[in-house]
């Protein structure tokens, strides 16, 4: 069976998580891309008119939730299969003394400033001062720069004696095909910290969540795949004590059940 087999475009929007993210899951690529969005900063809402837009190489965001909340920086990578982010510093050292990119949700994160190296990004909006949004031109040129054999050498340190010898006697397509079964190894490595991170974290997460404004704790509380509204309901009693916002979580979670 076919991934789109299993997906209706006319599936428009359920309050059931596994429904969701069979949506998701199974959706076909051009629509995955609309999945990469994110929160706008104040200022780039008010030239862009808009609350949202798709995330693309070379923006500046700043990470909102999680252990890295406060973060900042470019993104240099876009796993757009798994909807994950990476950000230009920040990163991970692991037990073998490798530093690798944490992989994010794009949903976890907020626009500061845009790349505007695409002409057409922004032509159905109306910006006055595109000075004020957009990323320093070699800041990007930057964090997007890549030696490809530098960082395979650099993901291969740690304890293997004599490694740095034996790539330089390789000819070109072996070194290419050792850096794809790194690149594997710490793309899966990289996928189930982040997991662990998050289930660590959760509670720290609803704390953050609903200390937004009505209208993203929405936005938010819908992009979570399996929401703990129990969870969610104790964080805002004891953060805003909304009535609005603590009726919407049980109304949410009666729908649930």
């Amino acid at each position: 069976m076919k991934q789109t087999d299993n997906w209706s475009k006319t599936w428009k929007s359920s309050t059931d998580p596994q429904k969701q993210r069979k949506y998701r899951e199974n959706a076909p690529q051009h629509v995955k891309d609309n999945f990469i969005s994110a929160n706008l900063s104040h200022n780039l809402r008010d030239e862009l008119g808009t609350r949202n837009i798709g995330i693309r190489n070379g923006d500046r965001v700043k990470v909102m939730r999680g252990d890295r909340e406060g973060a900042e920086g470019i993104v240099n990578k876009i796993d757009r299969e798994n909807e994950r982010i990476y950000i230009d510093g920040v990163e991970k050292e692991a037990v073998d003394g490798s530093v690798h990119q944490i992989p994010l949700r794009p949903s976890n994160v907020q626009l500061q400033s845009l790349n505007l190296g695409e002409e057409d990004r922004l032509e159905k909006y109306e910006v006055s001062d595109f000075e004020s949004i957009k990323v320093d031109d070699e800041e990007v040129e930057e964090a997007l720069e890549e030696d490809e054999e530098e960082e395979m050498m650099q993901q291969m340190q740690g304890g293997q004696s004599g490694a740095h010898e034996q790539f330089e006697d390789m000819d070109d397509e072996e070194l290419e095909e050792v850096k794809e079964q790194i690149e594997d190894e710490v793309d899966e490595e990289e996928i189930v910290e982040e997991a662990e991170e998050e289930t660590e974290s959760s509670e720290t997460n609803y704390s953050s969540v609903v200390n937004e404004n009505i209208g993203d704790v929405k936005d938010a509380v819908s992009e979570m795949d399996s929401p703990d509204f129990d969870a969610l309901i104790e964080a805002e009693e004891s953060n805003k004590n909304r009535k609005t916002m603590i009726e919407y979580f049980q109304n949410q979670k009666k729908e649930d059940e």
